[in-house]
């Protein structure tokens, strides 16, 4: 038998669907899509451009393309420093702008709330395609304008202590207490569950918000003495819980710590990368934050809330001391940090492809490995995706945000869009499976249809996260496959 009697009967064999099929696989095939495309028409006529799978003559599967490149994803990445812009051959581009006000900012007069100042924040950090994360702190000196506690709250007989940078307030006093829990519950009023707000840290307590007395050096005593007692503490904690449901939290190491986490909180500490810049015979990597994370409670919070850090010092001086930069990034992997605020300074240019590739793994990093779908669908029939996923970063996400699919047509129109059930928060580091099936409307004209995929805001109206495939459009959705509508 010759080649072309061989081709014929093969060719008899072919059902009607069939031959729909395998028209659609050589579409697909030559549309530019940026994937790999699997079906077993195509592994049957020599078609196929990727590995095998289980036969089955009604579905399609596409392989997208992985990529390598930085994304730059919101809740994950670098944080800028109070609105300090470094350009990008200095520092990596910034997804969170990080704040501190003191009290005395934020509320200038008895009930007299400051939310300009936070409102003006998120939109300078919309503005530069970031959200805002914040701490509230009773000690700081921002400016010869704003020290520490409000002058009015000290007026009505709250004691303090000048300390470094400013006064170190009585947080055990009854009316410091009250005060500061209406100020707390007053922005989580405002501010809870925006998707405007990465995060916020409770900063409510100690030096600089830091749950310490580190700027007592002359007032000591008085300052482990003007410390919240263990019980107030807690109920500092407890404020932020309750006022700022639906926002991920963070307190730093040190003070409630195990009592903000084992209800929920993630944590952050501020010396990242110190081996030793205090003390030779001490360090917090270490120190503290080894033996933190070997804590069961502290560390496996990163699975359910985030783990942020800020540089001790900055960089370069990491740099000038000799410090080893691949050590100091794999503890930070290995400790599962989403966030790491480097106060806006540079990145010593002898570190930058260190820091860039140590970029591209903090938090999530999703894969979208492979996609399998129905291949030809009838108005009104069940359009099945079966779709396989990979977390190659170091954490998951921590907001509600939607997987979601859509069909558009070959005029670019939207003709269906509907999301997974999902919970991406449960997408830890390593491989997820996602089953869905949706009833296609009836209305939808047969023809050809590009099958896309994205993952959204928390109200579903925008595209969110980048995805490390190729297929990238301009609003943010990924063209992964196309399906045939036939009545």
């Amino acid at each position: 038998m010759n080649y072309l009697e061989e081709t014929e009967i093969k060719l008899q064999k072919i059902t009607m669907r069939n031959i729909i099929g395998l028209y659609l696989f050589v579409f697909l095939l030559g549309s530019g899509c940026s994937t790999r495309i699997n079906t077993d028409l195509g592994n049957e006529y020599g078609f196929s451009s990727g590995s095998e799978s289980e036969s089955n003559p009604s579905m399609i599967t596409v392989q997208p393309i992985e990529i390598d490149s930085i994304l730059d994803n919101p809740g994950r990445g670098f944080s800028e420093f109070h609105g300090v812009e470094l350009p990008l051959n200095q520092h990596p581009t910034s997804t969170v702008a990080y704040y501190r006000w003191t009290w005395a900012e934020l509320e200038p007069a008895p009930g007299q709330y400051n939310f300009d100042v936070v409102d003006k924040a998120i939109l300078a950090a919309k503005a530069k395609g970031q959200t805002l994360a914040f701490r509230i702190l009773p000690h700081w000196r921002e400016s010869p304008i704003y020290d520490s506690s409000p002058q009015w709250l000290l007026d009505l007989g709250v004691s303090r202590v000048a300390v470094t940078d400013g006064v170190f307030p009585d947080h055990n006093d009854a009316l410091f207490l009250e005060h500061h829990e209406r100020l707390v519950r007053a922005f989580g009023a405002r501010y809870a569950g925006s998707p405007d707000i990465d995060h916020i840290d409770i900063g409510s307590v100690g030096c600089w918000g830091e749950w310490n007395t580190a700027c007592c050096e002359k007032s000591l005593a008085t300052c482990e003495l003007y410390y919240p007692t263990e019980e107030n503490q807690q109920a500092i904690v407890d404020w932020y819980l309750q006022s700022f449901a639906g926002t991920p939290l963070v307190i730093p190491i040190g003070g409630a710590v195990e009592y903000a986490v084992s209800n929920g909180t993630g944590w952050r500490a501020d010396c990242f990368g110190d081996y030793g810049m205090f003390d030779i015979n001490w360090n917090h990597m270490d120190d503290t934050y080894g033996p933190a994370t070997a804590d069961p409670l502290l560390g496996e919070a990163w699975k359910t809330a985030p783990v942020h850090f800020e540089v001790c010092g900055v960089m370069q001086d990491w740099y000038t001391r000799g410090y080893d930069i691949n050590l100091i990034l794999r503890k930070g992997l290995a400790w599962h940090m989403s966030v790491l605020n480097a106060k806006s300074s540079p990145v010593p240019e002898d570190w930058r492809v260190n820091i860039d590739e140590f970029d591209k793994k903090l938090g999530y990093r999703f894969v979208l490995k492979e996609l399998s779908h129905t291949a030809i669908i009838e108005p009104n029939g069940t359009l099945v995706l079966n779709s396989q996923w990979e977390n190659i970063g170091v954490a998951p996400i921590y907001h509600p945000w939607h997987l979601a699919y859509r069909l558009r047509n070959q005029s670019d129109q939207v003709v269906a869009e509907w999301t997974s059930d999902a919970d991406l928060r449960e997408w830890l580091p390593g491989y997820h499976e996602v089953q869905d099936a949706v009833i296609l409307p009836g209305e939808i004209p047969a023809g050809t249809y590009f099958l896309d995929v994205a993952i959204l805001t928390e109200d579903k109206t925008t595209a969110h996260v980048k995805l490390a495939i190729e297929g990238l459009r301009t609003d943010g959705w990924y063209e992964i496959s196309e399906l045939m509508i036939e009545r």
